[in-house]
């Protein structure tokens, strides 16, 4: 059995910016919302052991303050261009690949992209994946390579404010 987290970034800049998309970042209450979601993985025993993020600098930052809140090192992210604004289908083929010694696996990523792979993973939906929420599968596996046809699990959806 493995886990994987699916974690949109945190409340950003406005998209109307001056910035290329790629180069925006996190507001201050987006750092408080990625902090405060670190605490809460930990709070639960989330144990981290490898994650998948999107380069752009608003999930970097998202992604560099849950790992610190979890008191991980950073050595276990691993920056993918394909996961900038990536659709289900890149999901799917990215994962496979992690290697299975890695029983729980987080993904840091962006909407749409992420709602709608969360979407296709369980029979749990969900409208719309606020900045800094994290989404929860537990996939019925031994390999990394079975993940498209095994069994998956919703294990629960957090967002930073609460609900």
């Amino acid at each position: 059995m493995k886990t994987i987290l699916l974690l949109r970034h945190a409340k950003t800049e406005s998209p109307y910016s001056l910035k290329r998309d790629f180069d925006r970042k996190l507001t201050a209450q987006g750092e408080l919302d990625a902090q405060r979601m670190g605490e809460w993985l930990k709070s639960e025993g989330f144990s981290i052991d490898q994650v998948l993020s999107s380069p752009a600098m608003r999930t970097q930052q998202t992604t560099e303050l849950v790992i610190e809140q979890l008191g991980l090192n950073s050595s276990i992210i691993e920056y993918r261009d394909e996961l900038y604004h990536a659709i289900p289908e890149v999901f799917f083929k990215t994962i496979p690949s992690v290697p299975n010694e890695i029983n729980t696996l987080l993904i840091v990523s962006h909407n749409d992209g992420i709602t709608h792979f969360a979407n296709q993973l369980t029979n749990a939906r969900i409208d719309y994946m606020q900045p800094g929420s994290v989404f929860i599968v537990k996939c019925d596996l031994d390999n990394w390579s079975e993940f498209e046809t095994a069994a998956k699990e919703f294990v629960g959806y957090k967002q930073p404010g609460g609900g």
